[in-house]
């Protein structure tokens, strides 16, 4: 069976990033389409979901790589600014576990200093001010 599925994805485009969000927004409209007491709405949200489907099944059956690969690229490219703030976001709350921030009282620049040092002199690298403070 997978030895069958290998060479039927063989040339093919598969799931890439676009496939992806493509799926959770039809996955979002299934179970919104589940959850509705309106017939009407529920409906629509349901043909969503199945027109999405079919896009995404088509998009990782397609043969036409180029074509796919820049579809890709360009919803990368427009959505690239979210999934940086996020990396930024995570990479914000790495840092605070593992240096204490503080900032100049003399320019005001913020310095990053390793927790766990104890009572340590702190030289701004701007200004050149010296200042005790507790990592």
């Amino acid at each position: 069976m997978r030895m069958m599925l290998e060479r039927m994805f063989t040339g093919r485009n598969g799931i890439d990033q676009l496939n992806t969000a493509v799926l959770g927004v039809g996955l979002v409209c299934w179970a919104a389409s589940m959850l509705l007491p309106v017939r009407g709405l529920r409906t629509l949200l349901y043909y969503a979901f199945v027109l999405a489907a079919g896009v995404c099944i088509y998009r990782a059956l397609s043969r036409n790589l180029p074509k796919r690969q820049e579809e890709n690229r360009r919803f990368l490219q427009k959505t690239g600014r979210f999934r940086n703030s996020k990396e930024s976001w995570q990479n914000k709350a790495e840092q605070k576990r593992q240096f204490k921030i503080f900032k100049c009282p003399a320019c005001g620049v913020k310095l990053r200093v390793p927790r766990g040092k104890g009572k340590i002199r702190v030289t701004c690298r701007q200004c050149g001010a010296t200042f005790e403070e507790k990592s």
